[in-house]
C-alpha cells in the first residue's frame, strides 16, 4: 500500500521558475486528503519559499532539502531522511523526479519512483500505480 507520495521541486513542482499549477492542483485535490506529501530537492537555498505561495506550501507534510541535510540526490541518506519524516517505508512511497538517476536511486532504496516528462504521463503513470498498490 502506497502511503507517501514525494516530489522533486526543480523541474516537477517547479516550471521555467514558476510554480506548476496544474500539479499543485491535482496534489491538492486528489493526492492530499488520501496520502503523505512530501519534497526532495537538492537546492542550495530555500528556494521553494520563493517559488511556491504560502498555501501551496503547506500541502507538503515534509520538505527536505539538501543543503539543510547535508546530503543530495542520489545519495540514499537523502531519501531514507524523507522516508522517516513521512513515516512511511520505502515501499510505501513513491518518488517523481525529472532527473533518471535520482528515480533509479530511489527505487534502489526500495521505492517505486516515475521520471516526470510532463504532467499527463506523470498523472496517468502515478494513478495507475496507486490503483494497483491500494486494491
Amino acid at each position: 500500500m502506497i502511503k507517501a507520495v514525494i516530489f522533486d521541486f526543480f523541474g516537477v513542482l517547479e516550471r521555467e521558475d514558476a510554480p506548476n499549477k496544474l500539479l499543485l492542483t491535482y496534489i491538492r485535490t486528489k493526492l492530499k486528503p488520501r496520502y503523505k506529501i512530501g519534497i526532495i530537492s537538492n537546492a542550495v537555498a530555500d528556494w521553494i519559499a520563493e517559488i511556491l505561495e504560502a498555501d501551496d506550501i503547506k500541502l507538503f507534510d515534509d520538505i527536505v532539502i539538501s543543503y539543510k541535510a547535508g546530503v543530495n540526490k542520489p545519495n540514499p541518506a537523502i531519501y531514507r531522511l524523507a522516508l522517516e519524516h513521512l513515516g512511511a517505508k520505502p515501499e510505501e512511497a513513491v518518488f517523481i523526479d525529472d532527473i533518471e538517476a535520482y528515480c533509479e536511486a530511489a527505487q534502489a532504496v526500495g521505492m517505486q519512483a516515475i521520471f516526470y516528462e510532463d504532467f499527463e504521463q506523470m498523472g496517468s503513470e502515478l494513478e495507475k500505480l496507486l490503483s494497483v498498490a491500494n486494491n
